[in-house]
């Protein structure tokens, strides 16, 4: 195992990730896993938590059942990546703000390429390595998209430990990490780590105490109802004002429960847009601009939508002027639905 690790952890390196396990699918405690892991997440969506996330119940039987979600699967390799979260150089396609333009804020998770795509790319090219050392092997890479419990797989390797804001925390990146997982037909030995974190996340929880929304509660399951990136990216239809309130001024995700897991920001890492900007550029424009970022997933609509509901909680006269703009212009069924309710 000792030689494979060694092998294993070169590979990720040329590649792009930053850290890497392999857990056999044949584990028992790993099937033990993900058994009590089925319970948990089904109690989860009983309680009502997924709200329109209904793709990930349709998902969860395959999830619990890797051999018959990937016919042939022997090895999962699970490996992390940062894509550039948190670096004040990273790159996005906006154009900057002006002093007076009303703004609303982008995660800073969304700069860069749709961190899906650069995940992919690196599973691809571990997988091309990996063939060249021990031959020709089919292998089916996952980026938050197919049916795999990704943060399960990662803390069961020893990748991290999930934190109380439900997030992967790794002693490498602390939370700003994606997963990504190369589901392999090849039984490859298993590389099983100690995650050594500097302090357990019980002795610090700024997480939770930086959660506006209350949607983080010590010991409770995590409500996405009350996350403000459900609200600004998964939540389907029109927002009510209590969602518009908890929604602050973010138009896509939410960094809070992010930034204040060390190393915190010492400058803002958000990506500023001008709702002026936003409402009144062309939607072909907008859907150009978004292609190939994480923002393509929410859309233009969406993210107007958002835009109209920070402005509705905006006391101030060019908030009122451009609703006025939207409400004549803008022709969605759901943007004025969203302008005109209160």
């Amino acid at each position: 195992m000792k030689d494979f690790n060694e092998t294993l952890q070169n590979i990720i390196s040329e590649c792009g990730a930053s850290s890497a396990c392999c857990i056999s699918l044949d584990n028992t405690d790993l099937k033990a896993s993900l058994k009590d892991n089925k319970l948990k997440s089904q109690n989860w969506f009983d309680s009502g938590y997924a709200g329109d996330m209904n793709y990930l119940e349709r998902m969860l039987e395959d999830k619990c059942n890797p051999r018959q979600a990937f016919p042939g699967a022997k090895s999962a390799i699970v490996i992390t990546f940062n894509n550039n979260w948190g670096n004040q150089e990273a790159e996005h396609p906006f154009p900057p703000v002006e002093e007076d333009d009303l703004v609303g804020y982008i995660s800073a998770y969304a700069k860069e390429q749709d961190y899906h795509r650069t995940g992919h790319q690196i599973l691809l090219a571990i997988h091309e390595k990996l063939q060249e050392a021990f031959g020709e092997f089919e292998a089916t890479p996952a980026v938050d998209t197919k049916p795999v419990f990704e943060r399960l797989l990662a803390v069961f390797g020893g990748l991290g430990i999930r934190g109380p804001n439900d997030l992967l925390r790794t002693p490498e990146e602390n939370v700003r990490v994606f997963i990504g997982t190369l589901i392999c037909n090849f039984e490859f030995p298993e590389v099983i780590h100690n995650a050594k974190m500097p302090f357990p996340c019980k002795f610090c929880n700024n997480c939770v105490e930086k959660c506006p929304t209350g949607a983080l509660t010590p010991g409770e399951p995590f409500n996405s109802l009350e996350c403000i990136s459900y609200l600004t990216i998964e939540k389907k239809g029109v927002l009510t004002k209590e969602e518009r309130l908890m929604m602050e001024d973010w138009l896509f995700g939410c960094d809070w429960c992010t930034v204040v897991c060390p190393p915190k920001d010492k400058i803002d890492t958000r990506i500023p847009i001008s709702l002026d900007w936003l409402l009144k550029s062309s939607a072909g424009q907008l859907r150009r601009l978004l292609k190939g970022t994480a923002i393509e997933y929410a859309g233009v609509t969406k993210l107007r939508r958002n835009a109209v509901a920070i402005l509705k909680e905006t006391k101030h006269p060019k908030a009122t002027e451009l609703l006025e703009w939207a409400k004549n212009n803008l022709h969605s069924p759901l943007i004025q639905e969203q302008i005109t309710t209160d």
